[in-house]
């Protein structure tokens, strides 16, 4: 599956500013209500998925939990194009070689004999918001994170617009007038990498 996505970065109080002010967009808007995700991630202790633009996320959203791997795709005008496969999880040992091998080849290869262990930890109040307009639909999500390493936790606020329906026009015409009345920022990596860097977690080669 191929994503398209933008990421701003924000402080509570805008986040809170855009979820009561978001009427001003010429798109009709649906609030949805909060949800709560908590991702893991893992990889190998010198970070080699990382280092390779990827990162494999455990997800739980209730009792519902999915495993994904995510590469970093390409960034080309404001537009992160990632490539991302999905798997729900029952009860499998999703850490073992053998699951790895046979779901996630890429992952297996580059890990080898070396172990996955998570490296971070996210927690996200998540904020949904459906926006459309014509044949355009795209999820605008305002997120509370923290990030969490062991003892240490960091607060984070990000604002993510995700392309559902239509072309990315529409995603960077709906991004650049939320960065322009909100005065937002480009965000300058993935939840991940941010976490990590957040924690000077990240080696130097």
């Amino acid at each position: 599956m191929i994503e398209y996505e933008v990421k701003l970065t924000a402080s509570r109080k805008i986040l809170e500013k855009i979820e009561a002010e978001m009427d001003f967009l010429s798109w009709s808007v649906t609030r949805l209500p909060p949800k709560k995700l908590i991702s893991h991630y893992y990889d190998t202790d010198d970070l080699k998925l990382l280092f390779k633009n990827l990162a494999f996320r455990l997800r739980e959203e209730g009792s519902k939990k999915t495993l994904t791997l995510k590469s970093n795709g390409t960034f080309n005008a404001g537009v992160y194009v990632r490539e991302e496969k999905e798997i729900e999880l029952d009860h499998e040992d999703f850490l073992s070689k053998s699951f790895l091998k046979r779901n996630f080849p890429e992952v297996y290869e580059i890990v080898k004999d070396d172990e996955l262990r998570e490296v971070i930890e996210i927690v996200n109040e998540r904020h949904p918001i459906v926006l459309k307009k014509n044949n355009a639909e795209l999820e605008l999500d305002l997120d509370y994170l923290n990030f969490v390493k062991g003892r240490r936790k960091a607060e984070y606020y990000e604002v993510e617009i995700e392309l559902k329906k239509g072309c990315s026009e529409d995603l960077i015409e709906c991004a650049s007038l939320l960065q322009k009345q909100f005065d937002l920022k480009q965000a300058s990596a993935s939840k991940y990498e941010l976490g990590l860097r957040c924690f000077n977690a990240i080696p130097v080669p």
